[in-house]
Order: C-alpha cells, then structure tokens, then sequence
C-alpha cells in the first residue's frame, strides 16, 4: 500500500468545514487505526500459533514412537523370557503369552500410523522449506512390513512351543527361538528397533528445540506488535488530547460555573465543530436553568410558609392526642388503683353475710350499712377522679357567680374547726377589716371554690401535731388578684418531694408516716379546681416547722361583679 506525495484533494477536503463530523471523523479514523493494529497483531498470533502447533505435533510424534519403540522391545524381551521358562516346565501362563503377543501388535499397528503422519509432517516441512526428509524416517517406515512379519513368526513359533522332552538338548532350541525372535526376512531387528530407538531419543529433544524456539518467535512478535500498537496509541491520544483540550476545558469552565450557581454564565460559541453545537446547547441550558430556578426559588418560599404552618398545625394536634391519651391512661390507672380498695370491702362484707347460717336482722343491716358506706366512698372516689379527668380534658363545668370571698372563708373554718377539734387542731381565722363579708367578692363557683378550700384546711388539719394551730385568712392583692392563705405548724414537707405533691396518689415520706389513710389525690383536686378559675396554689414548706398554702384567684372584670348574682 503506497502514499501519494502530492495529495491536493485531502488539502482541499480539510479546509472546508465540517461542522457536525469534524471529530467524529478524527475519532473514527484513530479508532480504525488501532482496530488494524489489533486484527494484525492477531493475524501473526493466529499464524505464530499455527507454526507452533505444527512443531508441537512433530515433538509430540517423535515422542510417540519413542514410547511404542520401548514397548514393542519390552513386550518383546517379556515374551523372551516366557518362552525360556516354557521350554523349562516353569510358571509360564498362557494368559500372559497372548497379552504380549497381542501388545506387541498394537504396538506395530501404532507404529505403522505414527511413522506415516512423521513422514507427511517431513513431507510438508520439504515442500514448504525445501528440508529433505531425514533418511531415517523413510528407514523407519518402510521396516514396519519386517515389525509385522517378525510378530507373525514369534506368534506362530510361540504357539507350537511346548516343554523339553526329558534329555532333550535345550540350547539347541533356545538358539531356533532366539532366531525367530531376532531376524526376519534375512534382517537384523535388534539392530533396527535398537537403532530407531536411539535416532527418536535424539529427534525428541530436537523436536523439542523447534518447539521452543517456535514459542520464541512467537513471544518477540507479540510483544513487538504490543510495543507497536501502544505506541500508536499513545500517539493518537496526544494528538487527540492537543486537539480537546481548550473545547474540553471551556466546558468544564462553563460546569464549574454552573455549579457555583452563576446561572448567568455563558460559553462562547462559533467554532462550526461539535463543541460548537454543545456551547449553544449548553447556553440554552443554562438560560432555561436560570429561569426555572427563580421559578423554584418562589415556589419553595411558598411551600415553605405552607409547610411551617401545617407542622405547627400537626404539633399543636399531636400535642393535643398525646395529652388526652395520656389523660386517657391515667384515668385508667387511677380507677384501677383507687376502686379496687371500696370494691373488695364492699364484696368482702357481701360474701361474710352470705357465708354459713341466718344470721340476726340487726347484723345484716349493720353489714348493708357497711356496704351503704363503701358505696359512697366508692361514690366519692369517681367523683373526685371523674373531676380531675374533667379539668384536664377542659370540660370542668364551673357555675361562676358573684362570690363573697370573705363569707366563704368563714364557712371553710367553720367546717374545719369541727375537724380540728376532734384531732386537737385549733383552727384561726385571720382576715383584715378590707375582707370582712360583705366586702370582698370573686366571680367563681361558690362550691367548687369551698371544695378546694376545705381539702387545703383538711390537710393541715390532718398534718399538725395535736395543740397546734392551723391559720386562715384572704386578702385582695394590687394586681387585682385575691389571695387565700392557709399556714400549719405541722410535719412540713420534704424539699425533695415538693415538686410532686399535686401528683395523684402521690404522699410524701413524713406524711404516710404521720397518718396511714389518704389517698393522695385532694392536692390534684384543688389544683384542678383553681385552675379551672383561672388562678394557681403555690406551697412553701420547711420540715417539722409548718407548711403555707396560697390560693391565687383572679377577681373578675367589674362587668362580670356587677352582672351576676351573689351566690351563696
């Protein structure tokens, strides 16, 4: 294949322009280039490999008919020594006879097709190189006739073979064998299968050597097509390389910005190739890019602000779900606890009167009795939970009216002093002359305000020593509030356990101490009640030196005062 010197239409074709297959075509082209490399570094490896092959098969060969050489002598000398143990009457089977007879024939009849295949590969090798074929490897093939003939004869001979007559002269015959065994046709066989085994040990190294040097070759051509291939390869990357570059580094330029969020950018464009055509495409791109951003960036303020206010929506009703299920659960846990005690005195006193005979009249009234009183304290249980379930859950009912806080008060000692004098607990009301009755009113529920009351006074009442003291009073307070106080000089209470003394069932150390009744639930109570108005209760305790209970309730606007009747 030649080259042009003067090659005025290439010149002319590459200055005209090729916008959409300038590269493609470059690309093509080198591709070609080092597709051809590969098909004729596989031609050589495919016709390297068939030489190789082919001295492979002539080592193999020689090989070969080494080894039926060596067999046909060995089964040979074994047939030898079985003829001489005959003519002695000693151990000489039958068996092993035919197997080296029949041995000795698969050994000619292999040597027969292995010498005519090494004489056509001899053949080839001359018609290809003009190598004569070696003489001993006509020699070899042509005395396979003499191998055959000289089986024939040890078979038959070997077959008639019998023991020596007693005085019979054994060397005589032993020479008739060895005869038979060494010369056919006036021929020497030791001397030619010797002989043959001799020149296959000096051709099997040889043909080895081919072999070898075969590989050789092969091993320099690959590596030499390898070597030439790279190197095309490499030059056509450089060149490739030098060619992409600044295209190549505009549009990683043009990404970069892109990136860094300067939707602005853009590439130029003009060069008429492909790169050309991706500049324009890429600034449409980023055009389209910058449009749709803005539009983004303003959909997502708006999905912002409405996401914000739906999880704020969300939390506020999940907060509200797990409050009432937990409500729910402690409601739950409290009837459990707290009707299980009146249930199994109630069952208890039920199953004592119907157990054995009739008992008096007067003994089962006096047991309904017991039962009557279980019921109500069963009564009052559920009430006090059912209004503690009620204040959390916001549907406590409260009858507010105008309420003479002073009067009130006055009603809760009274109640308490009746309770203080059977514990020994004197009871003092401490009211300034601005809260006298009649003087002082709250918009509230009478009731509920007095049950709150009563439960504060009942506790420190209960909690004081005997001879001790137990203060009440009210008072109105600048900010328009009123405040209840109720102080003791009882057992006090622990600091560690003042921030859980409004949990239900929850009594401190010193209390269960003092007194073993109580449920611990009257402080829950009073707490929902005054929250329910609107106010707080804040305890202050120090041990074994007394306790102050503050109930802080807001007046109510002068509208509400003026509008609603007093209540009682």
């Amino acid at each position: 294949m030649g080259y042009s010197s003067h090659p005025p239409k290439l010149v002319l074709a590459s200055t005209r322009p090729m916008p959409s297959i300038k590269f493609r075509s470059r690309l093509s082209l080198a591709f070609a280039a080092l597709v051809a490399l590969v098909c004729v570094q596989a031609v050589f490896i495919y016709l390297g490999s068939q030489r190789v092959n082919f001295y492979a098969q002539h080592s193999r060969l020689a090989s070969d008919i080494q080894s039926d050489l060596l067999e046909l002598s060995a089964n040979k000398q074994r047939l030898r020594v079985w003829a001489s143990l005959r003519l002695m009457n000693g151990d000489a089977p039958i068996e092993a006879r035919d197997r080296w007879l029949a041995g000795m024939r698969s050994s000619a009849a292999s040597l027969r097709e292995l010498t005519q295949r090494d004489l056509a590969w001899w053949t080839t090798v001359n018609s290809i190189r003009g190598t004569p074929v070696p003489e001993a490897v006509t020699h070899l093939a042509s005395s396979i006739d003499l191998l055959d003939a000289n089986i024939a004869e040890v078979q038959a001979r070997l077959l008639q073979l019998a023991p020596l007559e007693p005085g019979a002269e054994f060397s005589s015959v032993w020479q008739q064998i060895n005869q038979v065994f060494d010369v056919t046709r006036g021929r020497d066989l030791r001397e030619l299968v010797n002989g043959a085994i001799e020149r296959q040990k000096q051709a099997v190294p040889a043909a080895r050597l081919a072999t070898e040097s075969a590989l050789e070759v092969l091993r320099l051509q690959a590596i030499g097509l390898a070597v030439l291939t790279l190197v095309a390869a490499v030059l056509l990357a450089i060149r490739l390389n030098r060619r992409l570059q600044a295209p190549i580094a505009g549009l990683l330029t043009g990404t970069q910005a892109l990136q860094a969020g300067r939707m602005d950018h853009r590439m130029p464009v003009g060069s008429g190739d492909e790169f050309g055509q991706v500049a324009e495409h890429f600034n449409a791109m980023a055009a389209e890019l910058q449009q749709r951003r803005s539009d983004a960036e303003a959909a997502r303020h708006k999905l912002e602000e409405a996401v914000t206010a739906r999880t704020a929506e969300l939390q506020t009703a999940h907060v509200t779900l797990q409050n009432i299920d937990q409500r729910r659960r402690q409601l739950f846990a409290d009837l459990s606890h707290e009707l299980r005690t009146p249930a199994t005195a109630i069952r208890g006193e039920a199953e004592i009167a119907l157990r054995g005979v009739d008992k008096p009249l007067a003994e089962y009234k006096l047991t309904l009795a017991r039962i009557v009183g279980g019921v109500e304290q069963l009564a009052r249980v559920i009430d006090d939970l059912m209004l503690i379930a009620r204040a959390e859950a916001d549907q406590l009912v409260m009858r507010k009216g105008r309420v003479d806080l002073g009067l009130l008060v006055g009603d809760a000692a009274e109640q308490a002093e009746a309770l203080g004098a059977l514990h020994g607990v004197g009871v003092r009301l401490d009211t300034p002359q601005d809260a006298q009755p009649g003087v002082l009113h709250v918009h509230a529920d009478a009731d509920r305000l007095r049950q709150a009351l009563v439960i504060v006074l009942d506790n420190a009442v209960r909690y004081s020593h005997s001879g001790g003291e137990v203060s009440l009073g009210c008072r109105e307070l600048d900010d328009g509030c009123v405040e209840i106080a109720v102080r003791d000089k009882g057992i006090g209470i622990d600091a560690g356990e003042l921030p859980t003394v409004f949990q239900r069932f929850k009594r401190g150390q010193r209390a269960r101490a003092h007194r073993v009744e109580g449920t611990g639930i009257g402080l829950s109570i009073a707490q929902a009640i005054v929250a329910a108005h609107g106010g707080r209760i804040d305890i202050d305790s120090e041990p074994s030196v007394g306790t102050a209970v503050r109930i802080r309730l807001p007046r109510g606007d002068g509208a509400a005062l003026a509008e609603t009747p007093e209540v009682a």
